[in-house]
């Protein structure tokens, strides 16, 4: 098949024309120009309607579904708008839309999905910005699109039995959804009544976004190369004396060269020496100091999907035998989880998996005394080193939907495992990041130590030859397959010789 069927009705042989400097012919090289093609988003829609279909829990037939885009919000309390816009997730996710000012309507009865966009009338605004016309809209997003003025009287003209808004709280980051909004007046306020704010429509939503259809695979699969490719370009930037913001922004230029990306992921996380025991540092100002290691969390956002990848290296090139030791151990933790990877495995038991493995290797340091691992895990002892999370959905948010919903089968937390970001059962293509760290954080062993309950498994006089030592994260990217899993990040070097050997051709 070629680029031209795969991505019908783009510019692709004008655009590989102006490029001549662009040597390979991958359509995603391309994503950030010409989007992402319109059969992605339409096989997205198809599982979200057979997942309506397959829940069976009284969603009304006639009816339809309505979303609103995401909004272009001035900063503060200025005219400027100074970012890129990023549409709403839930809307890109159903339609491929980059714009604002859209609402879609999902016909459920029907199976019909119509967009409508709000047309500027003024057409001087012509002179500050390209204004699209509906046709264009129509043939870019392959989808019947409608001036937004239309958009009640053709809910009337429909006459559904219901609206279905979406409605609920992302279980990941605690915030509601924003139901799109309507202003009815005469003729329409009868259409108020049929409004329907039933959270689960939001859920099935969630649920169909965390197992990615073939074409979103691939896409992923793209994506996460290239992230290795960048962290590798950084790899080879690093050195001594710089600060720690050159890696960000060495990590930037590579997307942007590359793939013309315009987002990130999130905010870079390049922590040197003990800043890398902050999970979420983001300052990135302080110079890299010979003997140290430097954490790399760094992701790419492109054709509005995210990676998260992260790799800590040494400064200078080469291990020392205490890193070598705790890192080995985190990578040790890391394949561990990822060799159980499949269908029908329970989140909480991978984070135990690898709890279990970086504390039996503090164990053989001498770092903690030597107690049964199970006593251990009861007593929550590798909190203490590992703050945080296995790992998390990731998608079209890096930390995405779909972590708790109130239909999809959990195991009562006994372990006291509130840090994680799902509990659910893994199904195939879940993608989700296998992140485990050992951090060495001054004032959380402080308070350890100063527990009577807890201070017993610590070898006290050990462990404070770590307090400067900061941590170690590997984070991989991880599709679930029919059989087992793929690590989509494998390509990036992960042992110790692999670093040193790569780092060596600095």
């Amino acid at each position: 098949m070629s680029m031209e069927e795969i991505f019908p009705g783009t510019n692709l042989p004008k655009i590989k024309n102006s490029m001549n400097e662009v040597e390979s012919d991958n359509i995603y090289n391309f994503v950030e120009l010409i989007g992402l093609s319109f059969s992605l988003f339409e096989k997205n829609r198809q599982n979200f309607f057979k997942n309506l279909q397959r829940m069976l829990i009284g969603i009304e037939n006639d009816s339809i579904i309505v979303l609103q885009s995401g909004e272009d919000i001035p900063r503060n309390d200025t005219d400027v708008i100074n970012y890129h816009f990023q549409q709403e997730s839930n809307f890109y996710y159903l339609t491929g839309v980059t714009e604002p000012k859209f609402y879609v309507v999902l016909d459920y009865k029907l199976k019909q999905t119509t967009l409508y966009y709000y047309v500027d009338k003024d057409e001087r605004n012509n002179i500050f910005m390209k204004l699209p016309s509906l046709d264009e809209l129509s043939k870019k997003y392959s989808l019947p699109v409608f001036d937004q003025d239309f958009l009640l009287y053709d809910i009337k003209v429909r006459d559904p039995k219901k609206i279905y808004l979406l409605s609920g709280v992302n279980s990941d980051s605690g915030i509601s959804i924003e139901p799109a909004k309507f202003n009815f007046e005469l003729p329409y306020m009868y259409l108020k009544e049929r409004l329907d704010y039933n959270s689960l429509i939001y859920e099935i939503l969630a649920d169909t976004r965390t197992k990615k259809n073939s074409q979103e695979i691939e896409f992923m699969q793209y994506l996460v190369d290239s992230t290795v490719k960048a962290h590798i370009d950084t790899f080879k930037g690093i050195k001594a004396g710089q600060f720690e913001r050159k890696s960000e922004m060495d990590f930037m230029c590579y997307m942007r060269s590359n793939h013309y990306a315009r987002s990130l992921s999130y905010q870079p996380i390049c922590g040197c020496g003990s800043n890398s025991n902050t999970l979420h540092y983001i300052n990135n100002d302080q110079v890299l100091k010979d003997g140290d290691l430097l954490l790399l969390d760094m992701g790419i956002r492109l054709g509005g999907y995210c990676s998260d990848i992260t790799s800590t290296v040494p400064v200078n090139g080469k291990f020392s035998s205490m890193q070598k030791q705790i890192y080995d151990i985190v990578l040790d933790s890391n394949r561990e989880v990822i060799k159980r990877l499949k269908p029908g495995i329970h989140w909480p038991d991978m984070h135990l998996l690898s709890e279990s493995v970086i504390l039996k290797g503090l164990i053989n340091l001498k770092i903690l005394k030597d107690f049964p691992i199970e006593e251990l895990l009861e007593n929550r002892i590798c909190f203490y080193f590992m703050p945080h999370g296995l790992g998390h959905f990731l998608g079209l948010e890096v930390h995405d939907v779909g972590g708790y919903l109130s239909f999809t089968p959990t195991r009562s937390d006994k372990q006291g495992l509130k840090q994680l970001r799902t509990s659910r059962y893994l199904s195939q293509g879940n993608v989700i990041t296998v992140e485990p760290g050992i951090y060495f954080i001054p004032f959380l062993l402080d308070s350890a130590l100063k527990d009577e309950n807890i201070k017993k498994y610590f070898n006290e006089e050990e462990i404070k030859k770590y307090y400067n030592f900061g941590g170690v994260r590997i984070e991989d990217d991880v599709l679930i397959t029919d059989l087992g899993c793929k690590n989509l990040s494998e390509n990036l070097p992960r042992t110790t010789q692999e670093i040193e050997n790569l780092m060596k051709s600095r």
